[in-house]
């Protein structure tokens, strides 16, 4: 397991303490598995398949199929 040092403003840490309960380990992993979890969350990965990849914004944008309704770029919402 690597480790990583955090340097926070005082705000946030002292928000991180209280909800802690002020035990320092107890803050370690509310970190941790905040990363994890914003890490896991769908929206952030990419697929395999390129149809589905919702990594490049401006991709997507572009990526209007002949034939279809769309007139001009995909998202200007007219």
């Amino acid at each position: 397991m690597k480790s990583l040092k955090l340097s926070l403003d005082d705000t946030t840490y002292e928000q991180l303490h209280a909800r802690c309960g002020g035990d320092e380990e107890a803050m370690k992993g509310f970190v941790a598995k905040a990363i994890v979890d914003w890490l896991a969350d769908s929206y952030h990965k990419t697929s395999e398949d390129p149809e589905k990849n919702i990594g490049n914004l401006d991709e997507y944008l572009k990526s209007g199929k002949p034939g279809t309704r769309s007139y001009g770029i995909k998202g200007q919402g007219w």
